[in-house]
């Protein structure tokens, strides 16, 4: 019951931000990470969003976009990593929801595939897939963009 009372706010939440970010136009930074793990890619499901998404967040004020990175992959699906494990691989900048958004983007490659736990709140369904099998369901900007850059079929 409560996980689905934090849904609901998160989806009310969401939409009261995209007017406020309309009316304002803001500039955000984000981290986002690309775990792998035996040829599958770990996608997320927001549960205010819709298409699949790479874990990842905010940058909070003076936060370094790796360590924010590391925080959100443990919020958001209970993994832990250090910041050295993540290999910056690109930077993406688009207007996203009405925010010039400035996206740091992180790879993790793993040999042991780990158990993400969502937190059935923001984060409903995390899973591995093959590349073939993300690109085959709706994508977000920064999950496709990243695929783009990256050569990923």
């Amino acid at each position: 019951m409560a996980d689905a009372f934090w849904r609901a706010v998160y989806r009310l939440g969401y939409v009261v931000l995209r007017l406020w970010w309309f009316i304002r136009r803001p500039s955000h930074q984000g981290a986002v990470v690309a775990v792998w793990c035996q040829g599958r890619l770990l996608v997320v499901r927001q549960s205010y969003r819709p298409g699949l998404h790479l874990p990842g967040g905010s940058v909070g004020k003076g936060e370094p976009a790796v360590v924010a990175a590391c925080r959100e992959l443990k919020e958001e699906l209970g993994l832990r990593t250090q910041p050295q494990a993540l290999v910056h691989v690109r930077d993406t900048v688009m207007w996203l929801e009405y925010r010039h958004d400035h996206i740091s983007c992180f790879e993790l490659r793993l040999n042991e595939m780990p158990t993400p736990l969502p937190d059935n709140r923001e984060i409903v369904e995390a899973r591995f897939l093959s590349p073939e099998a993300v690109r085959a369901l709706p994508l977000s900007p920064i999950l496709s963009a990243y695929l783009a850059a990256r050569g990923v079929p």
